[in-house]
């Protein structure tokens, strides 16, 4: 059973960042962007390995899981309860990890385990003694890699936000120079929601709030903004 105490981690070595110390180039030419134009720089890997899927439940629809790896051996798990009747739904727990074998063990901050199995470059979940869950449900992460995303994009008074389009879910975008730079350029009022496509990917990030995270996009590719263009439009 997962630790349901809200815990902190703070990420802040240069190596975890993805635009830190890159090379951007913006259009000299505004209306490039005005009219659907395109950022475009050198892509970028992601600077961690993150997994995502929907594990079963007990007494929900299923427990929406982000296992985020980073490279200095710290962890952040996020699990969300879908259709939970509890108002406490979604909880965070951080820790270090090591690969052993075939394995990759999370060791939490009160010192209890989990245990993830290798399936190519996916992960399955494995009981609290490390062995395979004796089940006919899925219980497996599969890697998250870049791809394209389409949604709005919005920037007010240092906060960023990219809303999905097929999903209407809500990420944090702040990581983003490429993004921040193409909508000012796109000259909309500031908190205006822009339509934009993106190479890049979801994953977890330290909220504001001490001891809080945020589901996060992370741009690793173009930047295509839209004025003409609506998630409703699509």
């Amino acid at each position: 059973m997962m630790n349901k105490k809200i815990l902190f981690a703070l990420f802040a070595l240069g190596g975890l960042s993805v635009t830190g110390c890159q090379n951007n180039s913006v259009p000299q030419n505004n209306a490039e962007l005005q009219n659907g134009g395109t950022l475009s720089q050198e892509k970028r890997l992601p600077a961690e390995k993150v997994f995502s899927g929907v594990v079963p439940c007990a007494d929900c629809a299923g427990i929406e899981t982000t296992l985020q790896l980073a490279k200095d051996g710290t962890y952040i798990l996020g699990q969300s309860y879908l259709g939970a009747k509890s108002e406490e739904k979604t909880f965070f727990e951080t820790g270090d990890w090591v690969v052993n074998g075939k394995k990759v063990v999370l060791s939490h901050e009160d010192d209890k385990k989990s245990y993830y199995q290798m399936k190519g470059e996916n992960l399955i979940m494995l009981d609290i003694s490390g062995q395979p869950i004796q089940s006919q449900h899925n219980y497996e992460l599969k890697k998250v890699t870049p791809k394209k995303l389409a949604g709005e994009y919005s920037y007010f008074a240092d906060s960023a936000l990219f809303t999905d389009c097929q999903t209407g879910k809500r990420y944090d975008a702040s990581e983003n120079i490429d993004l921040e730079r193409g909508y000012s350029a796109a000259g909309v009022e500031a908190g205006t929601p822009v339509y934009v496509e993106l190479e890049g990917y979801y994953t977890l990030r330290p909220s504001m709030e001490d001891g809080l995270f945020d589901n996060s996009v992370i741009q690793t590719g173009n930047v295509h903004f839209d004025k003409a263009v609506s998630c409703n439009k699509k």
